[in-house]
């Protein structure tokens, strides 16, 4: 018999899904149980479709039996997103965006509904915006199509939905921005095929899933110091900003490699925390860093004590020290 809960469901994806879930299981569970949204229906035990708790179980626990593309497309279903398999992709998309990004349901959020000026939600407009969403998702990302937050696609929507009611429950900004980038406009915005690979998304990755040991900058680094710590790398030349096509990239010296390595540190933080390393000092060979410059070499110049003396003026010592494992070049 299933244990249909918040908590079982969680504790399976954790447990047979654990390569295709990002969140936390606590984020998991602030996303099931969300003390005011009805964000998932309860549905009944054995359901093997159908965007419902009890689906997402069944999968969940049928990928704990098998392997290969079998056990990928049970957890695909397992999902917040519910894979196109537990409910279709628009059915996820338009429960979420009219549960979450209105005022009728969700009294502290403070923007516009995504499908109507004003009134009660609108089903129909949202079922018309989310048929022309494409499917298709880039290929060579690091990550399975439900956790990635860029691109043209009902995925990428899908994301920032289910970012903004994690986040939501705590920062209540956190909808009016992760809903307007599950709009029908976000097109323009971060569900783009232009969208840039960016040094913020990598202090998210880095900052959250790289630590102890395998710390690229010092724990408890703010976001805000993250980005002014790392983001002369891109500016003295040693990565390039190559476009949205570059999340694709796994061995150049480009922002969309370094997004691509260090986004699968949610995965495997023993492997890809070194990967995405920004360091140069860390480029293979010498370390484990794989977005390396074609001639492998260090560009010149005197980047370290200029940009050292910079952030200990704005942010002082504790902050600007990488873990000295990382910061230090290999002997």
């Amino acid at each position: 018999a299933q244990d249909i809960t918040c908590e079982y469901w969680c504790d399976r994806l954790l447990n047979n899904c654990h390569e295709e879930v990002f969140h936390s299981e606590q984020a998991c569970l602030d996303y099931c149980n969300h003390s005011t949204l009805d964000i998932l229906p309860t549905g009944t035990a054995g359901d093997t479709s159908g965007n419902t708790l009890a689906c997402r179980i069944e999968h969940a626990e049928a990928a704990g039996s098998t392997t290969g593309a079998t056990r990928e497309a049970h957890c695909a279903a397992a999902a917040m997103s519910g894979g196109d398999t537990c409910g279709s992709y628009c059915d996820v998309y338009c429960h979420l965006a009219l549960e979450t990004c209105n005022t009728t349901n969700n009294p502290p959020y403070t923007g516009t509904e995504l499908f109507v000026a004003g009134g009660n939600p609108n089903i129909t407009q949202c079922r018309n915006a989310c048929q022309g969403y494409p499917e298709d998702v880039l290929d060579g990302i690091s990550q399975t199509d439900q956790l990635f937050g860029y691109g043209d696609s009902v995925q990428c929507r899908l994301h920032h939905l289910e970012a903004a009611v994690i986040e939501g429950q705590d920062k209540t900004s956190a909808y009016g921005l992760h809903c307007g980038h599950a709009s029908p406009g976000a097109a323009d915005d971060l569900c783009s095929n232009n969208a840039e690979p960016n040094i913020i998304n990598y202090c998210v990755f880095a900052r959250y899933h790289c630590t102890g040991d395998e710390a690229i900058v010092a724990d408890g680094t703010s976001q805000s110091d993250c980005v002014s710590i790392l983001r002369p790398f891109v500016d003295d030349g040693f990565y390039e900003e190559n476009g949205f096509a570059s999340f694709a990239d796994t061995d150049t010296n480009s922002v969309g490699c370094l997004n691509n390595r260090i986004m699968l540190a949610a995965l495997d933080s023993a492997t890809y925390c070194g990967e995405g390393q920004i360091d140069p000092a860390f480029w293979a060979p010498d370390g484990d860093g794989v977005c390396v410059a074609p001639s492998s070499e260090v560009p010149t110049g005197h980047f370290l004590p200029t940009a050292l003396s910079f952030l200990i003026m704005a942010i002082g010592v504790p902050a600007l020290i990488f873990h000295r494992r990382r910061w230090n070049r290999p002997t």
